[in-house]
Order: structure tokens, then C-alpha cells, then sequence
């Protein structure tokens, strides 16, 4: 399981806009592209890190909180036994 973000969650993760996003997502900079599910985006680690590095916001902080999704979502993808 993969924690996803919004397109608009990750806009403001990575101090851009929407716009910005979807136009890195249609020149084909984001592959691949995020999935759509009900018309929506969800954004996750893998294209954040690809849409950090094109937008020129790559930092340690950045690539910290993107492992600490990446962490969030395996923590969440596993199920307690009984």
C-alpha cells in the first residue's frame, strides 16, 4: 500500500502550484505519470521526488518527509495478526 497525495497536497509539499504540477504531469517530466482515480491524482514518493528535482526544490528536508510518507504508508499497509 502507497500513502497518496492530492494534487493539491502536493503542490503545497513542494511550495508550487497545481498548474505547475499538472503541466510537468502533461510534458511527460513525471513517469510514470500519477495515477487517476475518480478524476483526481494521487500523488505518491516516486513522482514527488521526480517533481522535486524538475521544479529545482530538492532538499533534506523534502527528502525527509517524502521517506517519512514512504514509512507512513508501509506502516499502514501492515496488518496486526490475531
Amino acid at each position: 500500500m502507497h500513502l497518496s497525495l492530492s494534487t493539491g497536497q502536493a503542490a503545497r509539499l513542494l511550495d508550487t502550484n497545481e498548474p505547475r504540477l499538472a503541466d510537468l504531469v502533461r510534458k511527460g517530466k513525471i513517469s510514470p505519470p500519477p495515477e487517476v482515480i475518480a478524476g483526481r491524482r494521487l500523488w505518491q514518493a516516486q513522482h514527488l521526488l521526480q517533481a522535486a528535482e524538475h521544479l529545482g526544490v530538492m532538499s533534506r528536508q523534502l527528502r525527509a518527509k517524502l521517506a517519512e510518507i514512504d514509512t507512513v504508508a508501509v506502516d499502514q499497509s501492515v496488518e496486526p495478526r490475531a
